[in-house]
């Protein structure tokens, strides 16, 4: 879990420093407190399993520029050992899908900057020569081509595509 420490390392969130609280009362749930109903037992164990499980997901979600503010933060070998873990483990898997996103985000929106954008022709409007002056409303006088498909289909893809986001050097 080498990726997801460094990740709640770099946050500001005073949640991020949670977890080492969660994991000793998923294991002892009335450490501190009395417990005077059993329910409240269960409650506070599985809150924290909850929080144990899904805290990095609220963390990485709380970040304004996730991709960003992680570059340079991991090693190869963390991105490597996240990967295997993704592969096996539900929660983080969940967890490399919001990163992959904001990396297509990333991307798509580096890619419209620097593209051009297509100006539009106002034309001339005569609703005198149209039976159905609202038929073309739809139509922008653009052709839009479709987004393209970042489809990660080997891991090594998917490796490397973290390593290039965060800029890892080794």
């Amino acid at each position: 879990m080498a990726f997801e420490a460094k990740l709640l390392t770099e946050s500001k969130n005073k949640q991020a420093k949670l977890l080492r609280a969660a994991k000793k009362a998923a294991k002892e749930p009335d450490t501190g407190v009395k417990i005077l109903k059993k329910s409240a037992y269960y409650v506070i164990r599985d809150c924290a399993k909850v929080t144990e499980l899904y805290l990095p997901h609220f963390i990485y979600s709380q970040l304004k520029n996730p991709i960003q503010m992680l570059e340079g933060v991991f090693t190869k070998a963390d991105c490597t050992d996240f990967l295997a873990r993704a592969k096996k483990d539900l929660v983080t898997n969940q967890l490399l899908n919001l990163i992959i996103i904001d990396i297509k985000k990333q991307n798509l929106l580096e890619s419209a900057t620097t593209a051009k954008s297509p100006k539009l022709d106002p034309g001339t409007f005569d609703d005198e020569d149209d039976d159905d002056i609202y038929g073309d409303y739809e139509s922008t006088g653009i052709i839009e081509e479709a987004e393209p498909e970042v489809i990660v289909e080997v891991e090594r893809d998917t490796l490397q595509l973290l390593l290039d986001a965060f800029n890892v050097k080794s």
